[in-house]
């Protein structure tokens, strides 16, 4: 088959990859987002899939609209059998879909109809989910609703966080997508329609999520700690000072602790941790960083920030 593959962030690469080394197919256009700028000199700096396609000397094309004529003619001059979609950031339009009935494949990386729309891993965490996984479906109108190819599960570990659980999903939809366009060339691909009443969506990961609510449960905030992990990370604040928080670990409070207020601070030790309590139970925060310093295991944040047991943790706006 004639693929045209559509990705953009790291995410998508190791299924460019995966395709690129199929030899009875040929990746004929690789579609991704337009160069953006970055960093602090804002450097325009090229999405990830387009560094790896052009490695692999393959063509690369920057639509800043995809939904037009002139890329409807362009996929009818690369002679396009088939659309992979690999977390692209683009509505794919109905003039597309209809162009490519049932040959329009998605990587999604939620067990469908699960957490359809953006960041389904990262709410995965938030929400404490012991599992998710990869669909491979079709793309329909409907958001993320379309006849389920393959899926497959995957455990979540107790302490894993968004970027760790993102490197295993891309490269376990990577393998997904392999199988899928080997049973779509047979024609032998399964369509299993989705269960619409069970589906669930979560909106768009945001800065202002990362703020620290510490009269909620150790569980809670833990959760919502990796799953922000790395970006854009929670956060709280001491003595008016942004902590950046990105790991951490749940604990029972000695009972001499269970009455103190949610944001005390308990326990500031460099060998026996730095320990805050929260609305029950409490969290010893693993890994920190102060504004405009670089991340740090907690003793060596405790060596060069003043803060002691007693101290409290307060929200940006008090």
């Amino acid at each position: 088959m004639n693929i045209i593959f559509m990705g953009t962030p790291e995410f998508s690469v190791p299924s460019l990859k995966a395709i690129a080394k199929m030899p009875e197919h040929k990746i004929v256009g690789v579609f991704t987002n337009p160069d953006q700028p970055a960093g602090r000199s804002l450097k325009l700096t090229p999405p990830p899939v387009k560094v790896c396609a052009l490695e692999l000397g393959l063509k690369v094309y920057q639509p800043a609209k995809l939904n037009t004529e002139e890329n409807l003619a362009l996929f009818q001059e690369l002679k396009a059998d088939l659309l992979v979609v690999v977390a692209y950031g683009k509505i794919i339009g109905d003039k597309i879909i209809k162009m490519f009935p049932d040959k329009i494949l998605n990587v999604h990386p939620s067990l469908l109809p699960k957490y359809r729309g953006v960041a389904p891993y990262q709410w995965a965490l938030i929400n404490g989910e012991t599992e998710t996984g990869v669909t491979i479906m079709h793309i329909v109108k409907e958001l993320d609703s379309g006849d389920i190819i393959l899926q497959e599960k995957c455990k979540i570990e107790p302490n894993e966080n968004a970027s760790s659980l993102h490197d295993r999903l891309s490269i376990m939809g990577a393998d997904l997508l392999v199988n899928a366009l080997e049973l779509t060339a047979q024609k032998k691909a399964p369509k299993t329609p989705q269960n619409h009443n069970e589906a669930t969506y979560y909106k768009k990961i945001e800065k202002q999520m990362g703020e620290i609510d510490w009269t909620k449960s150790a569980d809670d905030i833990n959760n919502l700690i990796r799953g922000l992990n790395p970006w854009p990370s929670t956060f709280t604040c001491h003595n008016n000072n942004l902590i950046k928080i990105f790991e951490s670990q749940f604990i029972k409070p000695d009972k001499q602790f269970e009455t103190a207020a949610p944001g005390t601070i308990i326990r500031a030790d460099e060998k026996l941790g730095l320990i805050v309590k929260c609305g029950t139970d409490a969290l010893s925060l693993k890994k920190l960083q102060l504004a405009g310093k670089n991340a740090q295991t907690f003793d060596t944040f405790l060596r060069g920030y003043q803060i002691k047991a007693g101290d409290n943790f307060h929200n940006k706006t008090n």
